[in-house]
Parts: structure tokens; sequence; C-alpha cells
């Protein structure tokens, strides 16, 4: 039809909750912030949010619609808001992004960390998912630091459980039962066009630590610039005992490159069942407990030309 335009003029007739609607099918999916405890955290007169970090330093503005007009602006930053920890600067809407905090955390820094997440005003009131990362292995199968048989499960749990409690919109935990590495690679045969290669196609191991960077001056592209956050409910499968592999066995038989299904709803009931008798005993006062979620991560890296 000859004079037909895609333009929609009236667009900026309609209700502010509409359009919020409209411009949320162009946000990014949620994303992933790994947080830790910074160096200078032990400093008595800081701040909490001087005493946290965000594992990735880079300052991050709003997700790039809102470079599209003024309107498509505000609506995203109604959403996102700056978020600052050891003046690293992250624009993060706590209602759909997630906080991480992953394996390497010994108890007592996991509980700092939540403790000080508790402590600022926009994280404690808006924060609505949290993660926790857990340990696996071939052999030793898998765990989360609070549960270790070294420590004190139940003073540590109530510890957790009462920072957590101070949390007035937390609606889900989720347990990261493992996490890998993505690299979206470009191989090109000669005279043929550069074919898409991500290695996981051919491959998924659990923490891949490969790095295709050559320039090592280069810090931004040492970093993931993506994270992929998927649900993950394995069906439980019965385990025979018998054919389970002896701890002698060689490393290089390993054939699980993930968790099985029964360790992941093991780990899972097992913090249930710790969330329903500490919050069920009066302690935690109103504290409604959250849902509890178990998740795969991959982080995604810069693309790499051949």
């Amino acid at each position: 039809m000859v004079g037909h335009s895609h333009s929609f003029p009236q667009f900026s007739r309609l209700p502010l909750e509409l359009r919020d609607q409209i411009w949320g099918y162009a946000l990014p999916e949620p994303r992933v912030y790994e947080v830790l405890d910074s160096p200078c955290s032990a400093q008595t007169q800081s701040t909490p949010s001087s005493r946290l970090m965000f594992a990735d330093v880079r300052n991050e503005p709003p997700p790039a619609i809102a470079r599209v007009c003024r309107d498509a602006r505000h609506a995203v930053l109604r959403r996102y808001k700056p978020l600052v920890f050891s003046n690293t600067v992250k624009h993060i809407d706590l209602s759909r992004d997630i906080l991480l905090l992953d394996s390497y955390l010994q108890v007592k820094r996991l509980l700092k960390v939540v403790r000080l997440l508790s402590q600022i005003e926009a994280v404690r009131t808006k924060a609505c998912r949290i993660a926790l990362g857990t340990s696996w292995g071939f052999y030793t199968g898998l765990h989360l630091r609070l549960f270790h048989k070294t420590v004190q499960t139940k003073r540590n749990m109530e510890k957790f459980l009462e920072h957590v409690s101070k949390f007035r919109r937390l609606k889900t935990i989720i347990l990261v039962v493992y996490q890998r590495s993505a690299f979206n690679l470009r191989l090109k045969v000669p005279d043929q066009q550069p074919l898409p290669w991500r290695h996981y196609d051919w491959y998924e191991p659990y923490h891949f630590n490969f790095n295709v960077n050559f320039n090592f001056d280069n810090y931004f592209l040492r970093r993931p610039y993506q994270s992929r956050l998927v649900r993950y409910e394995p069906e439980v499968e019965r385990v025979d005992k018998s054919q389970q592999p002896s701890v002698r066995q060689s490393k290089q038989q390993s054939v699980d490159l993930h968790p099985r299904g029964y360790q992941v709803h093991d780990l899972k009931d097992t913090f249930e069942k710790w969330i329903e008798k500490l919050s069920g005993n009066g302690a935690l006062g109103d504290f409604q407990r959250p849902s509890l979620e178990t998740a795969t991560l991959t982080w995604i890296y810069t693309g790499v030309g051949y």
C-alpha cells in the first residue's frame, strides 16, 4: 500500500502503565550479578555498599533500549536503578535480575555478604531473587557450604535465614547446581562462509575454564558479556549403588559432566527441610518462606574470530 507507515504516533497518548508493559517486551532477559565481599570489608567505618563488590567491576549503563527515545528511557529508568558496590555502578532491576553468591564464598563470608546485602535499603526492599552457588565433584557429590559436615549447620542456617528474612520482597532462592562457560567462536574454512560454533554444542563440561582471549591486556574481553540462567528440574532416576564408581577409579573414566538427578533433589529437600524447621518455631516472626528452585548457569563470553 502506497504511503503506508509503520509509525504509531498515538503511542504517547496511551496510559503510562500500558506503555511500560509494551516497552517491557524489549528489555533484556533477567541477568545474573555475582556479589562478594570487598578486600576493604573489614573496615568498621565503611558503609555496607562499600564493603561489597561485584565480581565484574565494569560499570553498566541502563539497557540499550533506553537510548531509543525519551519515552523508552523513562520507561527503563523506572525499572532499572543504579546499585553501587565499591564504586562500581550497575543499573539493575532487582525485581527481575538475580544476585549470585557463588560457592567459593566459605560459610563465614557467605553470611557476611548476606548480612551486608540486608542492610542496603534498595536490596532489602526490592530484591526478589537471590542465587547460591554449589560445589560439585564426580566423587564428592553435590554440596552446599552451609550443609558441610565440618560446620555447624543449625547455627549457620539460623543466621542465614535471619538475614534473608529482612528481604521484604524475596520470592525465590535459587540453587545453582552447575555452571559452564560458553564461547561464541567463528571458524572459517578457506573459500567458505564462517561457521558459527559453540563449544557446548559438542561438549558440556562443569566449569569449563577455557579462555579464548589472546589479548591479555584487554580486561573487558576476559569477562562474560551475558549470562543465561535456566531452571533445572531433572528426573530422579534409580541408583544402583553396586554400579557406582569406586573412589579408586581413574578420573579419566568419569562420564558424569554434571550432578545426577537424585543429588539435586536430595540437596533441595535438605534445604527445604531446614527452612521449614527453623521458620516453624516462630524465631523468624512472620517470615514468608520463599520458594526454592534449582538452575544451571551459563556464562557467555565475547566471540573470537579465526
